[in-house]
């Protein structure tokens, strides 16, 4: 296996003819945590839209752009879980649904693995949850649901993008905790879209920081946090600290 499980090489993107991601080149290491971290508008779920090939209307990449993955298939975990799920469709059967996308499996063998992962993740009733409509459960139930899926099907690849977004802290920290395990036990290689420099330090191998469709600075997350060379991710840094503490 190559480094870089991903590998993004001169990805510009426009809008409507409005340049929104500007010659952005960066690799993501293959077994790694990377965080694509920066502001709202910052450009970076344009280009995780750019790596899936789920471009909204008048997105258009130029012709100088590569893009190219060493895995087999990537699996995604939204910042918004309500909108993965259809709401008239029992959670378990639309996970089944999904996992079918990925491996070749029964309904029968599906709701045994996937209850084995939901009871590693705490579940206490795996069977009645998979169950359930969508809207009988919370957001942060039915992203730690996703997030299950992806450990069932076992990707090369999951790309959450902003998957503690919106929900307590305490849910926080365990999706947190979740995609470490994944990472740790399974080998499964996470890039984590983010705003917050706080999932960062819980997170991060790897850092890319984007600020305004540019590709500001990036590298090992020790070295980042030890040693900003940009003025922007000093600020980032500095906002994020002072939230922290207030």
């Amino acid at each position: 296996m190559p480094e870089n499980i991903l590998e993004i090489e001169h990805l510009s993107l426009s809008i409507f003819e409005r340049q929104i991601i500007n010659d952005i080149s960066f690799g993501v290491k293959d077994k790694k945590i990377t965080c694509l971290v920066g502001e709202s508008g910052s450009g970076k779920s344009l280009t995780m839209a750019s790596v899936l090939g789920l471009l909204p209307d008048g997105a258009v990449i130029s012709p100088e752009s590569r893009i190219k993955f060493n895995g087999k298939n990537i699996f995604s975990v939204y910042q918004d879980p309500i909108n993965s799920f259809n709401y008239s469709v029992r959670v378990g059967k639309q996970l089944y649904r999904m996992a079918k996308g990925y491996r070749n499996t029964s309904r029968k063998e599906f709701d045994k693995g996937i209850s084995e992962v939901l009871t590693r993740l705490r579940f206490t009733d795996p069977a009645s949850t998979l169950a359930k409509y969508p809207f009988e459960l919370s957001g942060g139930m039915l992203q730690r649901l996703m997030i299950a899926c992806g450990i069932y099907v076992a990707p090369s690849l999951i790309i959450a993008d902003e998957p503690t977004t919106a929900l307590d802290v305490s849910i926080q920290k365990e999706i947190m905790r979740e995609l470490r395990a994944i990472n740790h036990e399974l080998d499964i290689s996470i890039i984590v879209v983010t705003h917050d420099f706080g999932v960062v330090a819980e997170l991060a191998d790897e850092v890319v920081v984007m600020h305004n469709g540019v590709l500001v600075e990036s590298g090992d997350v020790f070295q980042l946090f030890d040693n900003p060379r940009e003025g922007y991710t000093k600020a980032l840094l500095e906002a994020s600290f002072k939230e922290a503490y207030l």
